[in-house]
């Protein structure tokens, strides 16, 4: 089948990686505006724009992807993937056999913008991947393949988004095989089941020490490697990021929560039940370091908060 596809973020890339590599012909690929970042604001390619230049592939970034409809017409289908921009009906219906979503869970759960974050969040011991044929709706529409993938107690989002994404472009591509053979069959969602994931706000990323260690160290998982969980000590002036931690007991009652016990090049920290050790972290301007390493130059007394 002759495609278009849509994406912008890493995910986005390693779905579209999956596309070029299969007997599907990509004919044009779209993503978001290149971002300004850094301190120079220097214009940075998105990993979805730089795959498409590597690969000699014809590019569009609009503004808005309604912009480029007539050109999407041209396909048999459009893939979108992380693309980050809802789409409307000139665009969700430009294509013949219309617009097909690589969605980051097992659908209906975890509609929205964090489902990976989400899924972690709330302590899931499995997700997946659900190709989607898309509608109107916000990740409602019909459901081609589901593929599950099970979520390790420390595996962090990063990990996690990487290996859906290695599902998700083994997943589109049988759907689309399937789909040129007639042989697709599309099952409704019970939104009976449905939850959202929304997306994660500056108060999501606060640690709340009164939780039991196993909440206190998915949060910390969830927001790694690149949101990071933040925490609060009076002798450091703004946000301390947690990067990684474990689980050291999950039932003993502590009257101190929050309290910080950092000795022999490790720090643990009392939870609203149970305890857990930080094994990275990272203090306004500086890197992120091992307990060991950030110990040696800082220390940690009293409390989190």
């Amino acid at each position: 089948m002759k495609v278009a596809f849509a994406g912008t973020p890493d995910f986005a890339a390693t779905v579209l990686r999956g596309l070029i590599s299969s007997p599907h012909e990509v004919g044009l690929v779209i993503s978001q505006p290149d971002p300004r970042k850094g301190r120079g604001r220097k214009m940075t390619r998105t990993p979805v724009a730089g795959l498409a230049d590597a690969n000699g592939l014809l590019l569009r970034q609009p503004a808005r992807i309604s912009e480029i409809s007539d050109e999407i017409s041209q396909y048999d289908a459009l893939v979108v993937a992380a693309y980050g921009q809802i789409l409307r009906p000139d665009t969700l219906y430009a294509a013949r056999e219309g617009a097909w979503n690589v969605h980051a869970s097992l659908l209906p759960k975890y509609r929205g913008a964090a489902p990976v974050e989400r899924a972690i969040m709330h302590g899931e011991i499995e997700t997946g991947v659900t190709i989607m044929r898309m509608d109107e709706g916000l990740d409602t529409g019909p459901m081609a393949l589901q593929r599950p993938v099970s979520i390790p107690p420390d595996m962090d989002a990063g990990e996690l988004t990487d290996l859906l994404a290695h599902t998700g472009a083994n997943a589109i591509v049988e759907s689309l095989d399937l789909l040129q053979m007639g042989n697709l069959t599309l099952v409704e969602q019970d939104s009976l089941y449905a939850t959202y994931a929304s997306k994660v706000s500056d108060e999501d990323k606060a640690i709340r020490w009164e939780w039991g260690a196993r909440e206190v160290h998915d949060l910390i998982r969830a927001l790694a490697p690149h949101i990071g969980a933040r925490t609060f000590h009076p002798a450091v002036e703004g946000p301390i990021k947690i990067w990684r931690s474990r689980v050291l007991d999950e039932e003993t009652a502590s009257s101190e929560i929050g309290h910080i016990k950092a000795e022999n090049g490790c720090i643990m920290v009392s939870c609203g039940t149970g305890s857990i050790e930080v094994l990275e972290l990272q203090i306004p301007g500086g890197r992120r370091l091992s307990a060991r390493d950030f110990l040696l130059g800082n220390s940690l007394e009293g409390a989190f908060h």
